[in-house]
């Protein structure tokens, strides 16, 4: 069935309403989270500002990929051959009728039968740089379709948010950044200075671009940006800005304020406003057009004599026009006289979606893109010193400003694309020699890997075939014009620097000790490769001496199954390896997995989302409030005791989620050693900075890390099922905080710890592991026992304990204990704090307010 589908549709409103909900939430923690924290009201705190943020830019990922089709992505170093692939795969089955096109009925300009990829929309400039640009292969059904019939290319611009992102990770990676650290009396002085808002109010759009691009720009330089998320969310929400102002505050922070980059962020932010006025997606373009959009040295005049289309374009010969209510690349030969910026058209897109007619295609590679999208995305640049060059001193000059963005985008684009779960399954080609930026390569690989399979990859892959696959290339070039044929060491060599370079996705795959077999040699016959008449000419003997080093290697042995099938494929001139592939995506790329794990996951975010906003609700009776949390209670104990069979699985389920794990306190044990760097020395007593952090490790223990382990503990496994809700998880978690910060129970847990951290042992190295062993012990003492006691506090039905076994002792204590922790919790009457009636509206918008609440 096309994209979408109904469910598909579903998915698509769900996720906008959850994205909705996050972008609300957090403009009201904008409006009222300060005034809560001067008056000390219920204040917000970090953790649970940091959750919120982490929420709403899961939300804007999930809304981002429900909206685009399950896809493949080729990835690998520029000059890596991905463009002869995507050439081999659009060859057309008869020559007479080219895949491209939307309707092949149709006719010209909207579809010609002689149209190539490869003689008239890949470039042929013999550029050595990315195009930084995505290309999207997909078919007219899942395309857009209002676009024209006569221009059925569409360019994708980029959105505010992400042209920040691109010009600050470029400039961070080209040139000589200045040495400023933004900590937070740095950023005051920095928004004070810049133009404030006419009428007073914030730009909510551009806060929101601000904070998403501070974000991904903070993750790749934390010490330059140390200033969390949320403390940047604040000071956006407290300096309301003019659109000069704001422009400011981006260009100091994220491009140093050299003039030349701010100038070229506003044309290229017209150039977008232009493309996006009518409310359009993007800009249609004709076929001619897309060759000068792909090509990075942006060439005046194309000549190729082996096209059946365009012989000769010209530049000059192209305008922006309005048609149809579309903004349109449109091309008249001949005419001349355009003046279209083209570097600022190209710096200004993200993606080019190019229609194909699979029934056009041979028959492996017809049936995968029926049922996928292929994206040809820009790879990793080779021939650098590493990943990050920074020693440009200037931006004068266009071909320096477009270096700055073309590495800019290359570095962000995959990380957009993975962050927004687009790319289901991965080709990462890789060719003979030296595998340049390996680091990159490593990083990026891993970061695919983590969004697909979660956590535990590469360990936890199951899929037969994998999502990850490996291809070869330039297999002809390591033995054809030498004297010597090729022995097994060559390929000895390709395997060792795979394993050098990806490390345990090539050791452990799918378990320990597991090799990763999915790799596959890939040839070009005609281009890099010998055809079968060069190989003729060159003497065949060279090939089959090579096939039998292939297959001796103990390597490729390991690493390569079904090593002579895949071998021979790529031996065929009609093939070059290219079907196997092919027919690997049809199989990995799975639309209906696809829409089971966004559907997961956004029934996870919303929950998240609600359980904060309802923590930060000030109910007007606090004895509501307790008889709430002791229902709760009730509802845990009960599904504990429920099904005596299942209670090993839920103890050990819920535990598993509450308690801490190796590492997860060791900032906390280490108190008395760390200070940050810059911080000035406080003068408070140690109980009191301790105490503060106690409150700080607490809070994000309840926002994130033990809902993290819930879904770890739950997701999939069927053997304590029903589990109790995420809802009712994260008001539990939420309530066992309170209850650790209530008087009662936070001094004496704080001394308690502060005996631990204090510990003085004269082996540096011993007294440091106590602490961290010991400062967990005890919080997973407290946490699972419900307190500094174990003490009953309400009688216990033993009746109810039948059957329990070993588990009794657990449940009883819970039984005994949880009720009154969960209401002492809820404290008592207190002063409603700022915003709490915009946020009861809120909640009973979203359908969300506690019970009782609503009189």
């Amino acid at each position: 069935m096309a994209f979408p589908d109904p469910r598909d549709r579903r998915l698509i409103r769900k996720a906008e309403e959850v994205t909705a909900v996050a972008e609300e939430l957090s403009d009201w923690v904008a409006a009222f989270g300060g005034r809560r924290k001067v008056e000390g009201l219920m204040p917000i705190s970090e953790a649970d500002e940091h959750e919120l943020l982490a929420q709403r830019r899961r939300a804007r990922n999930l809304y981002n990929s429900a909206r685009v089709p399950v896809a493949a992505a080729i990835y690998g170093p520029s000059q890596v051959g991905k463009s002869l692939f995507i050439g081999r795969m659009l060859e057309p089955m008869d020559a007479s009728f080219s895949p491209l096109g939307r309707d092949e009925a149709m006719g010209e300009p909207g579809y010609y039968a002689g149209l190539s990829f490869t003689d008239d929309l890949n470039p042929q400039s013999g550029s050595n740089e990315a195009t930084a640009l995505v290309t999207r292969f997909t078919t007219r059904e899942r395309t857009d379709p209002q676009v024209l019939a006569g221009y059925p290319a569409l360019a994708r611009g980029l959105t505010r948010a992400e042209w920040l992102s691109v010009l600050g990770r470029g400039f961070r990676a080209e040139c000589r950044a200045p040495e400023a650290i933004w900590d937070e009396a740095s950023l005051e002085a920095l928004f004070g200075r810049c133009d404030p808002a006419p009428d007073g109010a914030a730009d909510r759009r551009w806060r929101a671009d601000l904070l998403d691009a501070y974000a991904h720009l903070r993750r790749g330089d934390p010490l330059r940006l140390p200033v969390p998320e949320a403390a940047f969310n604040g000071l956006l929400a407290r300096y309301p800005l003019s659109d000069g102002g704001y422009t400011e505050l981006a260009s100091t922070m994220f491009w140093g304020g050299w003039p030349e980059l701010t100038a070229m962020f506003r044309s290229v932010l017209r150039c977008l406003a232009a493309i996006t006025a009518a409310g359009r997606p993007g800009l249609l373009v004709h076929w001619a057009g897309v060759r000068f959009l792909l090509d990075s040295q942006r060439t005046a005049t194309v000549e190729n004599e082996r096209s059946r289309v365009f012989r000769r374009v010209a530049w000059e010969d192209f305008r922006l026009v309005e048609k149809g209510g579309w903004r349109v690349l449109d091309f008249e030969p001949g005419r001349g006289g355009g003046a279209e910026d083209l570097a600022v058209l190209q710096a200004a897109l993200l993606e080019l979606v190019i229609p194909i007619l699979p029934h056009r295609l041979d028959e492996n590679w017809r049936r995968a893109v029926e049922e996928i999208d292929v994206l040809d995305i820009p790879g990793m640049r080779a021939g650098r010193d590493g990943a990050e060059g920074g020693t440009r001193t200037s931006a004068e000059t266009l071909e320096e400003r477009m270096e700055i963005v073309k590495r800019g985008k290359v570095l962000y684009l995959f990380d957009r694309y993975i962050e927004d779960l687009q790319v289901q399954t991965l080709l990462l080609l890789v060719r003979g020699g030296n595998l340049e930026v390996r680091g990159q390569m490593k990083s990026y690989v891993n970061r695919w890997g983590a969004a697909r399979y979660g956590k535990d990859w590469p360990q936890r892959v199951r899929d037969v075939p994998p999502a990850l696959f490996v291809g070869l290339t330039g297999i002809d070039e390591e033995f054809r014009d030498r004297s010597t044929s090729a022995g097994k060491e060559l390929y000895e060599n390709r395997v060792r620097q795979l394993i050098d370079t990806l490390g345990p996705v090539m050791t452990d795959f799918g378990a320990r000790n597991a090799p990763f077999t999915n790799a596959y040699p890939l040839r070009y016959p005609g281009t890099w490769d010998a055809s079968e008449s060069q190989r003729a000419r060159y003497g065949p003997e060279k090939w089959q001496r090579a096939r039998a080093a292939f297959l001796e290697s103990e390597g490729v042995r390991r690493h390569v199954a079904e090593a002579e099938r895949r071998w021979d494929a790529a031996m065929d001139d009609r093939d070059g390896g290219l079907s196997l592939i092919g027919d690997g995506f049809r199989q990995s790329a799975d639309a209906a997995g696809k829409q089971r794990d966004l559907e997961r996951s956004l029934e996870e975010v919303r929950p998240r989302l609600l359980g904060l906003a309802r923590s930060w609700l000030a109910s007007g009776d606090a004895n509501r409030e307790r008889e709430r949390r002791r229902q709760l209670a009730r509802r845990v104990v009960d599904w504990l005791r429920s099904e005596p069979s299942k209670s090993y699985s839920r103890v050990h389920g819920l535990s598993q989620a509450l308690a801490l794990r190796e590492g997860d306190a060791w900032a906390l044990a280490d108190f008395s050693e760390r200070r940050p760097a810059g911080e000035r020395i406080r003068t408070e007593s140690p109980e009191l900075l301790f105490g503060e952090a106690l409150r700080g490790f607490l809070g994000d223990w309840a926002a994130a890390l033990a809902p993290d382990r819930w879904r770890e503990q739950t997701d999939g496994r069927a053997e304590g099922a029903p589990w109790i809700g995420l809802d009712d998880f994260l008001d539990l978690a939420r309530s066992l905080k309170d209850y650790l910060l209530s008087d009662a129970v936070l001094t004496p847990l704080r001394d308690r710890l502060l005996k631990i951290v204090d510990l003085r042992l004269k082996d540096e190295a011993v007294r440091r592991h106590a602490r961290r062993k010991y400062v967990r012990l005890a919080l997973n003492d407290v946490i699972l026992n419900l307190g500094l006691s174990v003490a009953p506090i309400v009688p216990v039905d033993e009746a109810g304990l039948a059957g329990l076994t070993l588990m009794r002792p657990f449940v009883r204590r819970w039984a005994s204990r949880l009720e009154p922790c969960c209401a002492a919790g809820a404290g008592g009457d207190a002063a409603i704090p700022p915003g709490n009636e915009d946020l009861r509206a809120l909640l009973a918008e979203w359908g969300d307010l506690p019970d009782g609440e609503a009189d």
